[in-house]
C-alpha cells in the first residue's frame, strides 16, 4: 500500500518530483566531479612520481662543482638512499625549432639530457623508460598540444636535426609553472651537441625512509658544497605539478558547495509546499489514529526513492564530464588507479544522506501539527513572501557562481598578476642566462639600454644563491636578485623594499619557512663573513618554489646564476621591432604579457573551461527555481487570481504584477550576489594562492563584465523563467473561484 501511495503521489505531482530529483541530482553530480577529478589529479601525480622516481632534494647548480665532495658528504651522511649527477645541456631558445615552430618567444629554458640511471627517470607516454637512439629525441608532453607536434616531426638545434621520437613525462617539470624543460636525448648526440650550450647541473638525492629533507638541506648549505641555483623539495615538485588544474578542480568545489546549498534550501521550500498541500490528508490520518513516526516515514520513503534517482543521475552526468575535463591530466601525468570512482560513489552517497536529514528534520513540523489546525487551517500570507525571497537568494548565489571563475581568470590573464610573480610591472623581459660571464653580458645590456631613446625606464637585476643562516643557527642557501627595486615595484603585504645596503626582502613562502618578519635579523655569509641583514619587507611571489628574496645591492662575489632586465617603452606599438633588434644581443627576449600566458596558458584554459561550466550551471539552476517556484505562487494564489479575472483584471495584468515582484527580487539577489562574489570569492582565492606564495591577493576584475555581462546573463534567464512561471496564468479561468476548492 505505500508504495502504491508513493506512485500516486509522484504522478499527480510531476513537476515538484521532478524538481526534486533534479536539485539532488545536480547536487550529487558537482560533488562527485570535484571528487573524481581530485584523485585523478592526486592519483595521476603521485603515480608518475612514484614510477619516476622522484628525488627528495635536488640542489640546481651552475659553474664547476667537485663530485668528490659530494660523495664524501654522502659517505657521512647515512641518511641518503642514493644520489647522482644529472647533467642539462641548455639551449640558446633563438636557435631551437620545434616542427617549425621555433622557441624564440619561449619563456622555458629548454636543455638536452641523457636518461638518468638510478631514478628520476623520464618516462614515455606509456609510462616507461624510452630507449632513445642517436638522431632521436624525445619532447616534453606539454609541447606536444602546444606546437601541434607528431611523432617523426623534427627538432632543429643550429645546424643539427633530431627526429621527435616521442614524447616524454618529466615528473619534475612537467608543469607551465617549472621554468625548465628536459628533453631526452642518446649520450652520443648529447655530446656531438655540448658546443650548443652551457652545462646546468642537478645535485640529487633519495632519502631513506623516516628521513627529514630540510635537515639534510641544511648540512648540505652548511658543508659549503656547490648551491649556485635554488633548491627543489618533493613536496614542492608535487606543489607545482598540482597547482595548474588544482585551481579549476578548486572552483568546482566551490561550485558544487554553493549548489548544494541552493538544492538544499529549494527541496526545503517544496517540501513546505507539499506539506501545505496535504495538510487536510495528514489531518485526517492522525484522526484515524495513524501515529506521527508513521506519517514522516510514508513522506520520507518517497524523499529515499528521490535521492535514489538523484544520486544515480549525478553519479553518471559527473562520469560523463570526467572524460573531457581530465583528458590533460592524463596526457601530462598518465592515468590514474580507478579509486576516484570509489571516492565519487561515496561522495554523491553523502550528499544524498545530508539531503535527506535536512528532509527528516524539516518533516518534524508534522509532530506539530494537530489535527483540528490540519483539518481548519488558518490562512497563511507568508509562504509567497518567503518564495520570492527564495528567488532573490538563488539569483545571488548564480551571480556568485558566474562571478567567481570569472574574475580568477580576469585576474591570472592580466599582465598586472606579474606583481604576485615576484616582478614589477614592465612591458618587456630580457633573460641572460647563457655564457661564461653572465654580469659582464648584463652590464653591456645595461650600457645599450642607458642610450637606447626609445626606452623609458629599465633595471637590471643579477640573481646568487647566497648561503644564509639564522640567529638559531639553522643555515640555508638563499636565491637573491639584486638591483634597484624601485624602477619596477613588486606588491609588499608588509613592509618596504630593500634600499639600504644591510636590507633585504623575502617572499612570503621564504619568509614563513624561516620565521622572519620584518624588522627580523638574517645573517649572509659573504665572502667567508657572516654579515647580518634586516629583513625590510616581505612580498609574493610564485615562481623559482615561490622561495625568493630581494636585496639592493649585489651581496656577494659568488657567480651570477642569472640576470634578466626588465624594460618599459616610451611608444608599446614598436615593442616587437624593438624586441627583434635586441634578440641579437644574445639575451631572451619576452613581451611580458606573453611570459604570464607561456606560464600559466594551460591553468588559464582550464579556468575558462570551468568558467563556461559554472555559468551553465548557473542559468540552469536559475531557470528551473524561479520558473518552478513561480509557477507554485501562481498555483497557491490561483483562487485569487480567478477572482481578479471575475472583477475585471486581464491576464496581462495580473502577470506583470507577478512579474515586477519576481524581476525586483531576482535584480536585489545579482546586486547582493556582485557584492559578496567579489569579497567573499577574493578571499577564498587569495586563501588558496597564500599557500603558493601570493599574500594580499586581489582581483582584478574586468568591469564591463562585472556590471554588465553577468548581470544581463542572470536577468535575462531570470525575465525567461518568469515568463515561462506565469503562463499558467492566462489559463486560469474567472469562473473558479466561484465553484470552490476542496
Amino acid at each position: 500500500m505505500p508504495n502504491k501511495l508513493i506512485w500516486n503521489d509522484v504522478r499527480q505531482n510531476k513537476l515538484l518530483s521532478a524538481a526534486t530529483v533534479f536539485f539532488m541530482a545536480v547536487s550529487a553530480m558537482m560533488l562527485s566531479l570535484t571528487a573524481l577529478l581530485c584523485f585523478s589529479l592526486l592519483g595521476s601525480v603521485d603515480g608518475l612520481m612514484e614510477q619516476a622516481r622522484v628525488p627528495d632534494l635536488v640542489q640546481m647548480h651552475t659553474g664547476e662543482l667537485n663530485e668528490r665532495q659530494i660523495s664524501q658528504f654522502v659517505e657521512e651522511h647515512q641518511e641518503i638512499g642514493q644520489w647522482q649527477l644529472c647533467r642539462i645541456l641548455n639551449l640558446d631558445n633563438s636557435g631551437v625549432t620545434l616542427g617549425g615552430h621555433s622557441l624564440l618567444d619561449s619563456t622555458q629554458d629548454n636543455g638536452l639530457c641523457v636518461q638518468n640511471a638510478g631514478f628520476d627517470f623520464l618516462l614515455d607516454m606509456d609510462s616507461k623508460c624510452p630507449d632513445v637512439l642517436p638522431g632521436q629525441v624525445y619532447v616534453p608532453a606539454c609541447y606536444r598540444a602546444r606546437y601541434n607536434l607528431s611523432i617523426g616531426d623534427n627538432m632543429q638545434i643550429g645546424g643539427e636535426k633530431l627526429t621527435i621520437a616521442g614524447f616524454l613525462r618529466d615528473a619534475q617539470m612537467n608543469s607551465m609553472m617549472a621554468s625548465s624543460k628536459r628533453f631526452l636525448v642518446s649520450k652520443w648526440d648529447y655530446e656531438r651537441l655540448k658546443a650548443s650550450g652551457e652545462e646546468e647541473y642537478l645535485i640529487e638525492f633519495l632519502l631513506k625512509g623516516g628521513a627529514d629533507v630540510n635537515n639534510l638541506s641544511t648540512a648540505y648549505t652548511q658543508h659549503g658544497l656547490p648551491a649556485n641555483g635554488p633548491a627543489i623539495t618533493k613536496p614542492l615538485i608535487r606543489m607545482m605539478n598540482a597547482l595548474s588544474d588544482g585551481t579549476t578542480i578548486l572552483v568546482i568545489f566551490l561550485t558544487a558547495v554553493v549548489v548544494l546549498l541552493v538544492s538544499l534550501l529549494c527541496i526545503r521550500f517544496i517540501l513546505s509546499i507539499r506539506m501545505e498541500r496535504d495538510r487536510r490528508e495528514i489531518g485526517m490520518l492522525k484522526a484515524l489514529g495513524i501515529g506521527k513516526g508513521e506519517v514522516k516515514r510514508l513522506y520520507f520513503s518517497k524523499y529515499i526513492l528521490f535521492s535514489v534517482c538523484g544520486g544515480l543521475l549525478g553519479f553518471g552526468a559527473s562520469t560523463a564530464l570526467q572524460g573531457p575535463l581530465e583528458r590533460r591530466i592524463r596526457e601530462l601525468y598518465g592515468a590514474a588507479d580507478n579509486s576516484g570512482q570509489a571516492a565519487a560513489i561515496c561522495t554523491a552517497a553523502v550528499v544524498e544522506v545530508v539531503i535527506l536529514l535536512f528532509v527528516w528534520r524539516s518533516l518534524k513540523q508534522t509532530d506539530k501539527l494537530s489535527v483540528l489546525d490540519a483539518l481548519f487551517p488558518a490562512q497563511e500570507q507568508k509562504q509567497s513572501r518567503r518564495q520570492y525571497l527564495l528567488i532573490g537568494f538563488v539569483s545571488a548565489a548564480c551571480t556568485f557562481l558566474m562571478l567567481l571563475p570569472q574574475n580568477l581568470y580576469s585576474t591570472l590573464s592580466s599582465p598586472t598578476f606579474i606583481t604576485y610573480m615576484g616582478i614589477g610591472k614592465a612591458d618587456i623581459r630580457l633573460d641572460i642566462r647563457q655564457g661564461v660571464d653572465i654580469s659582464s653580458a648584463a652590464a653591456q645590456i645595461a650600457e645599450v639600454l642607458e642610450r637606447d631613446t626609445q626606452v623609458e625606464r629599465y633595471a637590471v637585476l643579477q640573481t646568487q644563491s647566497v648561503p644564509a643562516a639564522l640567529v638559531d643557527g639553522t643555515a640555508c642557501n638563499l636565491t637573491v636578485e639584486m638591483g634597484d627595486h624601485s624602477i619596477f615595484p613588486v606588491q609588499y603585504s608588509s613592509g618596504a623594499m630593500p634600499v639600504m645596503d644591510n636590507e633585504i626582502a623575502l617572499s612570503v613562502l621564504n619568509a614563513k619557512e624561516l620565521g622572519l618578519s620584518t624588522g627580523d635579523t638574517l645573517l649572509l655569509e659573504i665572502n667567508g663573513e657572516e654579515i647580518p641583514y634586516t629583513v625590510c619587507g616581505i612580498y609574493s611571489d610564485i615562481t623559482n618554489g615561490g622561495k625568493t628574496a630581494k636585496a639592493g645591492s649585489r651581496v656577494s662575489s659568488s657567480s651570477v646564476i642569472w640576470s634578466v632586465a626588465y624594460v618599459s617603452l616610451k611608444d608599446s606599438a614598436a615593442s616587437h621591432q624593438w624586441m627583434e633588434i635586441y634578440r641579437q644581443t644574445g639575451a631572451e627576449v619576452t613581451d611580458i604579457e606573453e611570459y604570464v600566458q607561456d606560464t600559466y596558458g594551460p591553468t588559464l584554459a582550464q579556468l575558462r573551461l570551468a568558467s563556461m561550466g559554472a555559468m551553465l550551471i548557473a542559468v540552469l539552476v536559475a531557470f528551473v527555481v524561479i520558473a518552478l517556484f513561480l509557477r507554485l505562487i501562481v498555483e497557491q494564489s490561483r483562487d485569487a487570481v480567478s477572482l481578479q479575472k471575475a472583477l475585471g483584471f486581464t491576464g496581462g495584468d495580473i502577470t506583470r504584477a507577478y512579474f515586477m515582484k519576481g524581476f525586483l527580487s531576482a535584480a536585489a539577489g545579482v546586486l547582493s550576489g556582485l557584492f559578496f562574489g567579489t569579497l567573499l570569492g577574493e578571499g577564498l582565492c587569495g586563501i588558496v594562492l597564500k599557500s603558493f606564495g601570493a599574500d594580499g591577493f586581489r582581483f582584478i576584475i574586468r568591469w564591463d563584465c562585472l556590471l554588465v555581462g553577468i548581470p544581463a546573463v542572470i536577468l535575462g534567464t531570470t525575465i525567461s523563467a518568469i515568463l515561462t512561471g506565469t503562463a499558467e496564468v492566462r489559463r486560469i479561468k474567472a469562473y473558479e473561484c466561484c465553484t470552490g476548492r476542496d
